[in-house]
C-alpha cells in the first residue's frame, strides 16, 4: 500500500468526485481536481431554482477549459466567485457540449489554461500570466461512478 500511496502523491493532479445533497436529493455533482501547488479546479453540474447549470470554478485569476466538444470561453460566462477564485457558468442542457463534457473529462481529459495576475516592477500595473496544463485521464472508475450516480439523480421530475 505504501507504494500506491507514494505513486498517487507523485501525480501532478489528484481527482475526487464532488457530490452535494439537499435533503436526500443531489443538487451538485462533478469532479474536483487538486494540484500539489494548491491549485483547485472544480467542474460542476448542479441545480439551482429548478434550473440545471454547468460551471468551472478555480482558485486562480482566470481559467479556460477545453475538451473535444467543450470550450469554456464559448460555452460559459463569468459568474460571481468567492474571493481568490474564478467562476464560469452556463446552461448547457440544449447543446452537445453539455452532454459530452463529463464523459470527455473522464475518458480523455482536457486542456486547462490557468491565469495568474503578477505585479510588474514597481507594482504600478499587473499582467495576466498564463500556464497550460493537461487534466488527467482516464479517471479512476470509482470517481466516475460516483459522478454518474449523482448526475443520474440530479435531473429528476419534481
Amino acid at each position: 500500500m505504501v507504494g500506491l500511496a507514494a505513486a498517487l502523491a507523485a501525480l501532478p493532479w489528484q481527482v475526487a468526485p464532488l457530490v452535494a445533497v439537499q435533503g436526500s436529493d443531489p443538487v451538485l455533482c462533478g469532479y474536483v481536481y487538486t494540484r500539489a501547488d494548491g491549485l483547485e479546479v472544480r467542474v460542476e453540474k448542479g441545480v439551482r431554482d429548478d434550473l440545471v447549470f454547468t460551471a468551472v470554478d478555480a482558485s486562480a485569476d482566470a481559467v479556460e477549459l477545453v475538451t473535444a466538444s467543450f470550450d469554456s470561453r464559448r460555452d460559459l460566462a463569468a459568474a460571481a466567485a468567492a474571493p481568490g477564485r474564478t467562476r464560469l457558468e452556463g446552461d448547457l442542457q440544449t447543446v452537445d457540449a453539455g452532454g459530452a463534457l463529463f464523459a470527455e473529462l473522464a475518458v480523455v481529459g482536457g486542456s486547462l489554461r490557468v491565469g495568474r495576475l503578477t505585479a510588474e516592477a514597481g507594482g504600478a500595473s499587473t499582467t495576466l500570466q498564463w500556464a497550460q496544463d493537461r487534466l488527467p485521464a482516464p479517471l479512476p472508475r470509482d470517481v466516475t461512478a460516483i459522478y454518474l450516480n449523482c448526475a443520474g439523480d440530479l435531473v429528476r421530475p419534481p
